[in-house]
């Protein structure tokens, strides 16, 4: 049976926004890659400009206990912050961002996202596991896809030789970081805190929701 142009044009106007809506699954994935290599590489001068969102006055980054730093300025200082461990013999972060969970809003401005990350972190003297959730948010600016709020809440982040279970500290990175942050941390409670509670994950947000 021959289409009609009014339902050919429906189904083109249905493909657009199908299409439209994985290329942007795909740039969100790219952008998240992207931010793991100038992490994992030592390029934090790259990190501010080329990841996070220039016009968003909430625009925020946490992870484990470094608390929140808020606004491009503060943003910029943190990465800023790190680079003196590029003079740190053996030092690298590596945290990957797998298990991609991305929920675009309906009008494609911007998205949230939860991710799986197992990594590690060393140094000529150290060598430590750091795995746990990302959750992040986008938008879309100018075309183009960029972090508006990113916050690693790692599970356990220990000595590589110690098990996590047994570890009784699982570190910090404020020794790493001289800039302050803007607000305390909001989600991450090492596991040799939690791991005697049932609920571990009571107060981390559920997979984004259609919005």
């Amino acid at each position: 049976m021959p289409v009609s142009p009014v339902d050919f044009s429906a189904e083109l106007a249905r493909l657009v926004v199908r299409v439209t809506r994985l290329e942007d699954e795909q740039a969100i994935q790219r952008l998240q890659s992207k931010y793991a290599h100038y992490l994992f590489t030592q390029r934090f001068d790259r990190i501010v400009d080329e990841c996070f969102a220039r016009h968003e006055a909430g625009v925020s980054v946490e992870f484990s206990d470094s608390g929140v730093y808020r606004g491009l300025a503060s943003i910029r200082r943190l990465y800023e912050a790190f680079m003196t461990t590029k003079r740190v013999p053996g030092f690298f972060i590596l945290h990957m961002a797998v298990n991609p969970y991305i929920e675009i809003a309906r009008d494609g401005r911007s998205a949230r996202s939860h991710w799986l990350s197992p990594g590690a972190v060393g140094s000529n003297t150290s060598a430590g596991w750091v795995w746990g959730p990302y959750y992040v948010d986008y938008v879309k600016e100018e075309g183009e896809w960029r972090i508006v709020h990113s916050n690693l809440a790692p599970l356990f982040r220990n000595r590589y030789e110690v098990s996590w279970a047994e570890a009784r500290d699982h570190g910090t990175v404020r020794g790493v970081i001289a800039a302050q942050p803007d607000e305390p941390s909001t989600l991450y409670r090492p596991y040799n805190e939690v791991k005697r509670e049932a609920d571990i994950f009571g107060r981390h947000p559920d997979l984004p929701e259609a919005y």
